[in-house]
Order: C-alpha cells, then structure tokens, then sequence
C-alpha cells in the first residue's frame, strides 16, 4: 500500500467512535440481509481480525438485531452462511446437545477448540430453570386459576469465565457471552418467552446467519422445556441479538469481491437470496450415486456415525464415503433420541458443585 493510500485510509476512518446501529426484521434471513447493508453502509471503517498491512479496511459496528419471528422461514441468506446443511446441522447440536465438547483442547490436543459453547452454559441450564419454576409455583394463581407469574428479569446464563478466558493463553475466547429469557403476557392471556443474547465480537457475513439458526433451535427448545415443566402453552417471542462488533472483514472485500455482491444485494428484495433452513440442511451430501433421502433424521444419522467413526479412527467428520466403505450402514444407523427433543442434562437438579469448576 503505496503513501497515497494510507492517507485515503485514514480519511475515512471517521471520529473513531463506534456507531450503534438497530436493525429489525421479521425472519432470520431478512435480518441477515439487512444487517450486512446496515454495516456495509453505516458501520465504521477500521481494521479488523486477520488484518494486513495492504488490505482494505472492514466494516464495524455495535448492532442490536431484532427478529420478530425467529422460528418463520427463510433462515437462509446467501450470501450469510459458510457451512454446507451438513455442516449447519451440527453445528446446532454442537450449540443444543454439546456433541463436540470434547473437541476442547486440552494438554494432549492444544489443536482443539478453546471452548464450546454448550460445555459453558450445560451446568447453568438447571438453574435456571428451578429459578424459573419456584417463582411459577410461588406466584400461582395471581394471574388466573393454576397461572404463576414469571416475569423475573434474572433467567440468564453466561459462557465468559475469568479464569480461563481473561489470560494470555486463550488466544480466542468466546464470542457469545450472555444468554436471557424473557415471559411476557400478550393481550390474550397468552405467555411469550422472548430471548435476548450478547455477544462480545463475531463474523458478519459468514458467522451470524449460522450462530443464530443454532441460538434459534435452543430458544425452541428452552420453551418447549418450560411448558413441559409449567404445563402450559409457551409462545416464542422475538429474538434480540447484540454484538459488541459485528463486522465485514477487509479480507472479503479484497478476496471475494464483497463489495459487488452488496451492491447487488442493495438492488434486490431480501427474499431474492434465501432458502429454508430444512432445505438447506437436507441438501444432498457427497457422493451422489448413493440415495439419500433429504430428511433431517438422515443428517443425523450422518453425524452420529461420523461420531461414532471418530471414537474408532480418531478421524473426524469422516466423508460418506469412507463410512459406507467401512460398513456402517447409513440409512439405519442410530442417533441419540434426545436429538429430537431438549437435552437430558436439563431436567437433572441443579449442581452447586459444577458452578465453581472455573472461576
């Protein structure tokens, strides 16, 4: 980057306050669509992760994100997801039912993740959901015959621990940070459980759409949760996603002609560019000249036998191929039955010792 350019650069660079921009929208793939433009055109300029001396500076903001109808379909912006259906579907179990918490590094695998986002927050889910349930059972019948109040604003869980995340060694902690529910009573007597989470810095165009699918289907299942524990009728409310700094990066700009594919996305309707999130996450894997049904029960069946390759290999995320060939037989291979439904370790009595494993 020639003199000229550097002070180009730092023309545009702006006061150097971060802009807090607001974005709503009624499903997840509109939202992505809008959120991409909102940054692209009102975030700021400044280098970010993975930034070079010679590459474009990206797009930053603080963004609250609303999405009214979190479970209504398209989920699916493109050019907002990074992962094949594969891919996205285990990435939600990995967020649900913590399928990969032992891809955490350790002395053995220092390769391995710094942390997974369901072996954070599995231990807190519990108590949570107590808090939940004493305050239904304390306040029943203020609100009707057998109807409690859980209007409290402390049904929260956090992923971010000091003693692991805050030193030298963790070279990248974890970026969602905050889960909160919210019950809310409609105009029709009806409880709506709203969901707000806070995330400390993530990828805009290729994390956000895939993080929030997975943050949907956990919203889905801590309701379906609750009215089983409640025995009541749970509505879903809107999802609120905050980002500390939900970017563009530099690099997609220079390398993937981000720029072009934004100008195209701003010239056309959001519902242009989606798929819905069954479709995509059914789409046909490799090898094409074996049938595959396009359900998610047999993307399931995929995954537990890849992890199941895995326990005897050590190979992970094993191809079909190399499962057929190794005789497992895919169209019958079992999954885990919770799978289907919320995790058994939510409906365990809260653990006091498990809280104070790390400071």
């Amino acid at each position: 980057m020639g003199k000229g350019e550097n002070n180009f650069q730092d023309e545009i660079r702006g006061d150097g306050r971060i802009p807090c921009l607001v974005v709503e929208a009624d499903c997840l793939a509109e939202a992505t669509h809008k959120a991409i433009i909102a940054c692209y055109r009102n975030g700021i300029y400044v280098e970010t992760p993975k930034q070079r001396p010679d590459m474009t500076l990206g797009r930053d903001a603080d963004m609250t994100i609303v999405v009214k109808n979190p479970d209504a379909e398209p989920k699916i912006c493109i050019p907002g997801i990074h992962d094949d259906g594969r891919g996205v579907l285990q990435y939600v179990l990995e967020v649900t039912h913590g399928i990969h918490n032992h891809w955490k590094k350790t002395p053995e695998h220092p390769e391995f993740w710094g942390y997974t986002y369901n072996e954070r927050v599995v231990d807190q889910l519990p108590f949570v959901l107590a808090r939940i349930k004493h305050d239904w059972e304390k306040t029943k019948g203020q609100w009707g015959q057998g109807i409690g109040r859980i209007t409290g604003r402390d049904y929260q869980f956090t992923t971010w621990r000091p003693g692991e995340d805050i030193v030298l060694e963790q070279d990248d902690p974890p970026c969602w940070q905050s889960g909160r529910l919210r019950f809310l009573r409609n105009s029709k007597g009806e409880i709506v459980m709203n969901y707000q989470t806070e995330w400390r810095s993530r990828d805009l165009l290729k994390a956000w759409n895939e993080n929030n699918i997975g943050q949907v289907e956990l919203m889905k299942l801590l309701g379906a949760k609750v009215s089983n524990m409640l025995e009541v009728p749970i509505n879903l409310g809107s999802y609120i996603d905050r980002s500390s700094s939900l970017h563009l990066y530099g690099l997609y700009f220079d390398r993937d002609g981000l720029e072009d594919k934004i100008m195209d996305m701003e010239e056309s309707h959001w519902s242009d560019r989606t798929l819905d999130s069954r479709d995509y996450m059914t789409m046909q894997p490799d090898m094409t000249d074996i049938p595959w049904p396009a359900t998610i029960e047999a993307q399931k069946r995929l995954i537990a036998a890849q992890m199941q390759r895995e326990k005897e290999t050590g190979t992970m995320n094993a191809s079909r191929r190399e499962l057929v060939n190794a005789g497992y037989d895919l169209e019958k291979f079992p999954y885990p039955a919770e799978w289907d439904t919320w995790p058994k370790s939510w409906d365990a009595e809260p653990d006091p010792t498990k809280l104070a494993r790390v400071l």
